[in-house]
C-alpha cells in the first residue's frame, strides 16, 4: 500500500515538473543567403543546455525551465549571435539568422588566450590569414601568402636552394615561433624549407601574433607567433584545383591539389583529407647556366579527423607526409658532384598529432591534452667545383606534449576571469653530417606556465609567468609576460604588452643550409663559451573601427620596441682542412629594433574589400659588427637584410557572383645586404644598398555552376606585373649564392582551374 502511494506521488510530482519545463525547436540560417547551416553550436547562456544543428540546420533543446534566456549561436566564419527569448510551456519555435564575417575582424581564434574572442575585447591583436587571401593573391605556398600580413616579410636567402625565412617586426626568422595546430613541432630541419613545403590546401587558416604577449607561447617567441591551423571537416565536400605558372614566361611551375571531407549525420565525427603535387622547372635569370630559382619536385598528403564521444568531449587526430626534392646550380641532368655548383636536398617528413579536450558540465572548465611527433630525414649535397665530398645526411626527431587546464570564473577578485595552467615538454634529436661537420644535438625543454586573464567590456588584461628548463642552459629561465586593453570609446581601444624571451645556444634552421660562396661551401659552427641571448619587448597602440549599413572600416596603429642582449652574430673565422669557409656564431654586445605597424581594412560596399599594412622600423646593433674577414670592409651597426619600410595592399572586387577581380601588391624598401667577392667582375667584399621593389599581382576569376551541387572556377593573371626583380645577380661558378634580394618571382603568368562542391 505504501509503495503504491509513493509511486502515485512520484508520478504526480514528475508530471508537475514536466508541466513547468519546455523545449526549443529551431533552425539556423545564413542571413545573406537564407541557407540552412549544419554544425552550428547553439546553447543557452549560463546553463548546461547545448547542442549542434543537424545536417539540415535544425536543432532541439529539451528539459528547459520556463522563463527569459539568452540563446547563443556560434559558427566558424560567422558573427556570434545572442538572441533574447522567453520560454513558455510546451514547444517554442525559433529562427536564428547569423551573419558571415567578410572581414574576420570580430570573432576570431585568439591564440593568446586559446579561445574564440571578439577582437575588440582581446588584449592581444591576432591577425588571420585565411584561404580567401591565398586564393585572391594566387599563393600556392604558405611563404607567398605570409607577405600579405601586417608586420611580416618573407625573404629568400639563397639562389641555389631557395631557402626562405619569415621576419616579424624586423627580426630574423629564428626570433619567431611557428606552430602546427598549436604545437611546436616545426623545428630546425623542417623549418629550413618548410614555408615553401607546406601547401596551402592543407591549411584552414594561419593565426599571427606580433610580439610575445602571452606565456602560452614559447620563450623564443620574441618577434611573434605563427600558428598553422590544418583543415578540419565541417561538411561533406570536395575540391580539385590545378595551377600552371610560367616563370618569366618560360619555366613551368605546375601545382595540383585535392581536398575532400566527410562528416556523419550527427556531426559527431569527420575526416578531412588533402593531397598536393608540385613540379617546378629551374629558372636562369642571366643565361649564365646557373639557376636563380631551383628545380622542385614535391608531393604531400595527409588528413585531420575528429570524434566527439559526447557534447563535451572531443578527440582530434592529424597526420601529414611531405616528400620534396630540390636542386639549384648547373648541369641538373647530371649527378650533383658532376656540377660546378650544386645545392640539392631530398626531404621526407612524417608529422602527426593527437589531441583530447573536455569541458565541464557548466562549460567553465576545460582540460586539453596534446601530443605531436615529427620525423624528418634529408639527403643532401652542398658543394662546388666537382667536389665528391659534398654529400651529407641529416635526421631529426621532434616530439612535444602539452597538458593544459582552464578555469573560467564569474569573478576573481574584481572581474570575470580565466585562469590557465599548463605544462609542455619538448624533445628534439638532430644529427647532421656533411663535409667536416658532424653535429649531434639533443635538446629537452620543460616548461611550466600559469596565466590569468581578466576581462569585461571596458578592460581586459593578461598576466602570466613561464618557467623553462632548457637542457643547454644551467639555470631555470623565468619568463614574465603581460598585456592590457582599455576601451576608450565604443569604437576605439588602447593596447599595450610586455614580453621577455631568450634563445639558447643551439643549431638553428639557417645553420643547416650550406651556401656555396666563391665556389666553396660555407659552414656555420657554434663558438666556444656561447651564452644565451635574452630580450625585453614592449608593444602599444590603438585601433579604431567604423561601420554602418553601407561601409565597414578598421584601422590599427601599433608601436614596438625590442632590446636584445648578448645578441647572436656571425663572423667569418677562417677555413677548415678541406678549404670550406667557416662562419662562427658568437655573442655580440646587443641590438634593438623599434618601429610602427599600420593596418587597415575598408569595405565601402558589399562587393569591394580593401586591405593593407605598412611597417616602418629601425634595427641596429649597439656596436658595429664585421660580417667579412677583409679589413677593408667597414663594420656595420644596421642589421643586414632588414629594410626600414615594407608593406602590402590588396583589393578584391566581386560585383557579380560570377566573377571577381583581385589586385594586390607587396612593397619592400631599400636595405643593406652583404656581397662576397668571387663572381665574374666582383673582386671585393662589399656592403650593398639595394633598391626598393613593388611586386604587383592581378588575378581575374570566373565562376559558374555545373549543377545545383558543383561549381567550376576559371582564373588567370600575372604576378610581378612590372618585373620588379634584382638586376645584378652574380654570374658564374664562383658566385655568392646568398647575394639575392627582392621579390622571389620575376614576371609570372598563371592560369588555374578549380572544381568544387557547393
Amino acid at each position: 500500500m505504501k509503495k503504491t502511494i509513493f509511486t502515485l506521488l512520484y508520478i504526480m510530482l514528475s508530471a508537475n515538473i514536466l508541466a513547468q519545463t519546455a523545449s526549443i525547436k529551431g533552425h539556423v540560417l545564413d542571413k545573406l543567403t537564407d541557407e540552412h547551416l549544419p554544425g552550428v553550436t547553439v546553447y543557452i547562456e549560463g546553463t548546461k543546455h547545448a547542442t549542434m544543428t543537424d545536417e539540415t540546420g535544425h536543432f532541439t533543446l529539451s528539459g528547459i525551465a520556463t522563463g527569459p534566456y539568452k540563446l547563443v549561436a556560434q559558427y566558424i566564419g560567422y558573427s556570434t549571435l545572442k538572441q533574447e527569448v522567453t520560454i513558455n510551456k510546451g514547444t517554442n519555435n525559433v529562427t536564428l539568422y547569423i551573419s558571415p564575417e567578410s572581414q574576420q575582424l570580430e570573432e576570431i581564434a585568439i591564440t593568446a588566450s586559446l579561445r574564440a574572442l571578439n577582437r575588440k575585447m582581446s588584449p592581444v591583436v591576432v591577425n588571420q590569414l585565411t584561404t580567401k587571401t591565398f586564393e585572391t593573391t594566387n599563393s600556392t605556398t604558405l611563404s607567398q601568402g605570409l607577405n600579405y600580413m601586417p608586420g611580416l616579410r618573407v625573404e629568400t636567402n639563397c639562389q641555389n636552394c631557395g631557402t626562405q625565412e619569415v621576419r616579424i617586426n624586423g627580426l630574423e626568422g629564428q626570433y619567431s615561433q611557428i606552430l602546427i595546430d598549436g604545437q611546436p613541432v616545426f623545428t630546425s630541419l623542417s623549418r629550413m624549407y618548410g614555408l615553401e613545403q607546406l601547401p596551402t590546401n592543407m591549411i584552414e587558416e594561419v593565426e599571427i601574433v606580433r610580439g610575445g604577449g602571452s606565456v602560452l607561447f614559447g620563450a623564443n617567441a620574441i618577434g611573434g607567433v605563427i600558428n598553422i591551423v590544418t583543415k578540419e571537416p565541417e561538411k561533406n565536400s570536395y575540391q580539385a584545383k590545378y595551377n600552371l605558372s610560367l616563370i618569366d614566361g618560360k619555366s613551368a611551375d605546375n601545382t595540383l591539389s585535392l581536398n575532400t571531407s566527410f562528416i556523419d549525420r550527427s556531426k559527431a565525427s569527420g575526416i578531412s583529407l588533402f593531397a598536393n603535387m608540385r613540379n617546378r622547372n629551374p629558372w636562369d635569370a642571366n643565361n649564365d647556366g646557373f639557376s636563380e630559382i631551383g628545380k622542385n619536385r614535391a608531393s604531400s598528403l595527409g588528413f585531420r579527423a575528429f570524434n566527439k564521444p559526447s557534447l563535451r568531449d572531443k578527440i582530434t587526430l592529424e597526420y601529414h607526409y611531405i616528400s620534396e626534392y630540390r636542386r639549384g646550380g648547373d648541369n641538373m641532368d647530371r649527378p650533383p658532384h658532376e656540377a660546378m655548383i650544386a645545392e640539392t636536398t631530398d626531404y621526407r617528413i612524417h608529422s602527426g598529432g593527437i589531441g583530447y579536450s573536455r569541458f565541464s558540465e557548466d562549460n567553465k572548465k576545460k582540460l586539453t591534452v596534446n601530443a605531436s611527433i615529427q620525423r624528418t630525414g634529408r639527403d643532401s649535397y652542398y658543394g662546388g667545383g666537382y667536389d665528391p665530398n659534398g654529400y651529407g645526411n641529416t635526421s631529426e626527431l621532434a616530439a612535444t606534449g602539452t597538458v593544459r587546464y582552464e578555469i573560467n570564473t564569474d569573478k576573481l577578485l574584481f572581474m570575470p576571469a580565466k585562469f590557465t595552467v599548463g605544462f609542455t615538454q619538448e624533445y628534439t634529436n638532430l644529427h647532421d653530417t656533411i663535409h667536416s661537420r658532424n653535429i649531434k644535438q639533443i635538446i629537452n625543454v620543460s616548461s611550466l606556465y600559469a596565466q590569468n586573464e581578466w576581462r569585461n567590456d571596458l578592460l581586459s588584461f593578461i598576466i602570466g609567468v613561464r618557467a623553462d628548463k632548457h637542457s643547454k642552459l644551467d639555470h631555470i629561465n623565468i619568463v614574465p609576460r603581460s598585456s592590457i586593453r582599455y576601451k576608450l570609446s565604443e569604437n576605439t581601444n588602447l593596447r599595450a604588452s610586455y614580453s621577455m624571451g631568450y634563445r639558447a645556444p643551439e643549431i638553428i634552421a639557417s645553420d643547416l643550409d650550406i651556401p656555396v660562396i666563391g665556389g666553396t661551401a660555407t659552414i656555420t659552427v657554434l663558438g666556444e663559451d656561447l651564452k644565451r641571448e635574452y630580450s625585453n619587448a614592449v608593444n602599444g597602440g590603438f585601433d579604431f573601427s567604423f561601420f554602418n549599413e553601407k561601409i565597414y572600416s578598421y584601422f590599427l596603429l601599433e608601436g614596438f620596441y625590442n632590446k636584445i642582449n648578448r645578441v647572436f652574430i656571425l663572423e667569418e673565422t677562417g677555413e677548415d682542412a678541406a678549404g670550406n669557409t667557416i662562419m662562427t656564431r658568437k655573442n655580440g654586445d646587443g641590438a634593438y629594433v623599434y618601429g610602427l605597424n599600420l593596418e587597415t581594412t575598408i569595405q565601402p560596399t558589399d562587393w569591394l574589400e580593401l586591405q593593407g599594412g605598412f611597417t616602418w622600423q629601425k634595427s641596429k646593433y649597439t656596436k658595429p659588427i664585421s660580417w667579412s674577414s677583409e679589413s677593408y670592409v667597414p663594420p656595420v651597426k644596421k642589421m643586414l637584410r632588414s629594410p626600414d619600410t615594407y608593406g602590402f595592399i590588396s583589393a578584391t572586387a566581386t560585383p557579380d557572383k560570377r566573377y571577381s577581380l583581385s589586385l594586390s601588391s607587396v612593397y619592400t624598401g631599400s636595405m643593406l645586404t652583404p656581397h662576397f667577392a668571387g663572381a665574374e667582375g666582383v673582386t671585393k667584399d662589399e656592403t650593398v644598398k639595394t633598391k626598393s621593389f613593388l611586386d604587383m599581382t592581378l588575378k581575374l576569376s570566373y565562376y559558374f555552376n555545373i549543377n545545383s551541387t558543383n561549381k567550376i572556377e576559371l582564373n588567370g593573371g600575372i604576378q610581378n606585373i612590372f618585373n620588379q626583380i634584382q638586376k645584378d645577380y652574380d654570374k658564374g661558378p664562383n658566385r655568392d649564392s646568398e647575394y639575392i634580394y627582392g621579390p622571389s618571382l620575376p614576371r609570372t603568368f598563371f592560369i588555374g582551374l578549380k572544381i568544387n562542391s557547393l
